[in-house]
């Protein structure tokens, strides 16, 4: 308990200039009891049981925005992750069997207006959100690995903005043939052993987006599918090293 408290106090002076007391006090209380509810349990039999305790929290107070559980974030229950401009918040979610494959749920919480949104997002485990203005609006790029086996996954993309109503997909990767919403690329641990090259296939920045290429096999050729920034998306260019 002790581990708890420290934990509700470091939660409380981060979360007191944008939170009120009363708003504090009642999300750390629910916080405390997810945690006393499933501490001593096997966390892969009640994963899928703690996503729904905080999702249930999240979506019924809207002051969860500017809270961050540290307690459950500590003890690996959520991990929770902001845009850069801290309008999109997303709670990830360990929802695997405990094997080698890896399985997670996100959700998205933001604002239209005043109204404020908890959405299911698509993706696997998110590693990166870079944000974009593009046609004067800001697009977000969220970037997410999905885990197959011990030695395959997939390195994901995807661009969304927040529309008036709800968050919208955005067709900002443009190829010959059509407008994508997001681009993916299969990753292999037998071509790279230590795993020190596997955040180097799908590379996402605010002037490019470089997708690694690949052989039927596939196997890494060290050269780049490269998409630039233009004034209307990211436009195909072609091949790079």
């Amino acid at each position: 308990m002790k581990k708890i408290n420290t934990w509700i106090c470091i939660g409380l002076m981060s979360t007191l200039s944008s939170l009120s007391f009363a708003n504090v006090q009642s999300l750390q209380k629910q916080e405390s009891q997810v945690l006393q509810k499933f501490k001593q349990q096997n966390f892969y039999e009640v994963n899928v049981d703690i996503e729904s305790a905080v999702v249930d929290i999240i979506s019924a107070d809207q002051s969860s925005f500017n809270y961050d559980f540290p307690a459950l974030t500590e003890q690996g229950y959520v991990r929770i992750q902001y845009s850069p401009d801290k309008k999109l918040k997303f709670y990830t979610f360990d929802i695997s069997g405990g094997g080698t494959m890896g399985e997670w749920d996100s959700y998205v919480q933001y604002y239209t207006g005043k109204t404020q949104h908890v959405d299911q997002f698509d993706s696997g485990s998110i590693n990166q959100i870079q944000p974009v203005r593009i046609n004067n609006k800001v697009v977000y790029l969220v970037r997410s690995y999905y885990k197959g086996d011990s030695c395959s996954g997939m390195h994901h993309v995807r661009a969304v903005e927040v529309g008036p109503k709800q968050l919208l997909k955005s067709y900002v990767f443009k190829t010959k043939q059509k407008n994508l919403d997001e681009i993916s690329v299969d990753y292999d641990c037998h071509y790279d052993q230590d795993r020190s090259s596997s955040q180097n296939y799908l590379k996402v920045g605010p002037k490019h987006v470089d997708v690694m290429l690949l052989n039927e096999n596939y196997q890494p050729q060290q050269k780049y599918l490269r998409y630039s920034l233009g004034s209307k998306g990211y436009v195909y260019q072609g091949i790079v090293k």
